[in-house]
């Protein structure tokens, strides 16, 4: 078979395995607290992934100035929509219970294209990698699909909306995994090193303006912090059985 279409196979495993997240949490109404744990245990997941598999290879081997600049370039960005997506719920009128914000959507997305670049480029060196990170992977991307459509419901977006933003989960991971195994496969390795910690600084970034701060939108006990850890936890775990 075709590499490509081994390494589409491969993402579109961990895709399909993401989108199982939509319909359970579409199945049933889910009460805020759920909600806020499960985006808790997100933020841990994918501030793991940043810590354990993006940023150690780039500032090992990386361009150091390079990599820290694109660091901080991601997470300006983030917080540059952030701030977009604010001031357009102001002009809206939206209060407090209005839709999510616009960069909590855009962040989980990117993360999920991330995910499928790292996909991608651990496919360039060998298949059995791409399948190895691909399964890691979905256990992390499971509960963040099934957190975003909850959140979806909690903030009112219609449903035709939530369905097409499920199916978004299996392209984003594909999509990425194709720039990554693609275009990026002949790139030197400095350059895939910066694009990654571009996306780092934009991941962590999210985790702190967006899905901790809309998990503790209800004031929720600071108690829930312990599934932060708890995903952390996780993904380091599933991280040293993957090598």
């Amino acid at each position: 078979m075709n590499e490509f279409l081994l390494v589409i196979t491969i993402a579109g495993f961990a895709g399909v395995l993401t989108y199982l997240g939509a319909p359970l949490a579409e199945s049933r109404e889910i009460p805020n607290r759920t909600v806020s744990a499960a985006l808790q245990f997100a933020a841990g997941i994918i501030s793991a992934l940043v810590a354990f598999t993006l940023m150690p290879p780039a500032v090992r081997m990386g361009p150091a100035v390079w990599v820290v600049i694109a660091f901080f370039v991601g997470g300006a960005l983030q917080v540059m929509l952030e701030y977009y997506s604010a001031r357009r719920t102001a002009a809206r009128g939206a209060d407090q219970g209005g839709p999510a914000s616009l960069g909590l959507y855009i962040g989980i997305l990117v993360d999920l294209v991330i995910d499928g670049m790292v996909i991608g480029i651990g496919s360039t060196l060998t298949l059995g990698t791409g399948v190895l990170l691909a399964l890691g992977l979905a256990v992390s991307t499971v509960p963040l699909a099934f957190v975003t459509i909850a959140t979806a419901k909690r903030q009112g977006m219609p449903a035709e909306q939530r369905r097409l933003l499920a199916y978004s989960f299996v392209a984003c991971m594909v999509g990425g995994a194709l720039i990554g195994f693609g275009p990026f496969r002949q790139a030197a390795l400095e350059v895939r090193l910066v694009l990654i910690a571009l996306g780092s600084g934009f991941l962590i970034t999210t985790v702190t303006q967006s899905l901790i701060p809309e998990a503790n939108r209800e004031g929720e006990p600071s108690f829930a912090g312990v599934l932060y850890v708890g995903g952390v936890s996780i993904y380091a775990l599933s991280t040293l059985l993957a090598r």
